[in-house]
């Protein structure tokens, strides 16, 4: 037995089709007078209107505005600190007009390979002592030979949890995706 459509039955169909499509329409159209009540208001989509860098307008060209030479000429007049070695505290410069741009390092005289400049920076018309450059390690594991990262170094108990780790098997995700979000159909290759 075959079936077979009835012209009504199209007429039905296409009755419907065409419900479906003025409705879509109408939300066409409500969207479309929207746009253009917002592109009335000074909105319009994709369209930039000027930027700025620190109240400096930059140029825009075909839509597209290069920042990177406003950055880095921001950047290049910026202040920066500067590394300067000089002889002792008094060889630094109070009155030069880069004095407070300068982390001086002065040399230490009997100093071990791990400490070998105090360092100043003047502050408030002042010297001030700000560090030096020794650097404490003693808190940090030292390297033994013969041990490297995967070694049991930390205690039995953790090393027990990691141990008792088990990972779940692709079955075992496919099963549980299923159960959440029902049971996938193979997709048909279309011809």
């Amino acid at each position: 037995m075959s079936k077979h459509t009835t012209l009504d039955q199209l007429k039905m169909l296409a009755q419907r089709s065409k419900t479906e499509i003025d409705k879509v329409d109408t939300k066409v159209t409500a969207l479309s007078s929207r746009v253009d009540d917002l592109v009335t208001a000074g909105g319009e989509p994709n369209v930039i209107v000027g930027i700025q860098n620190n109240g400096t307008d930059l140029d825009i060209t075909s839509k597209k505005v290069d920042i990177g030479p406003s950055i880095a000429a921001a950047v290049a007049a910026a202040d920066h600190l500067k590394r300067k070695i000089v002889t002792g505290v008094d060889a630094i410069d109070l009155t030069a007009a880069d004095a407070d741009q300068y982390l001086y390092m002065v040399p230490k005289t009997g100093s071990d390979a791990d400490d070998v400049y105090d360092e100043y920076m003047v502050l408030n018309g002042a010297v001030e002592h700000v560090g030096n450059t020794k650097v404490d390690l003693s808190g940090y594991v030292q390297k033994e030979t013969g041990k490297g990262l995967s070694t049991n170094d930390f205690d039995n108990d953790a090393k027990d949890k990691l141990d008792g780790i088990v990972m779940a098997t692709d079955a075992e995700i496919t099963t549980m995706l299923d159960e959440v979000f029902g049971a996938a159909t193979p997709e048909t290759p279309e011809p």
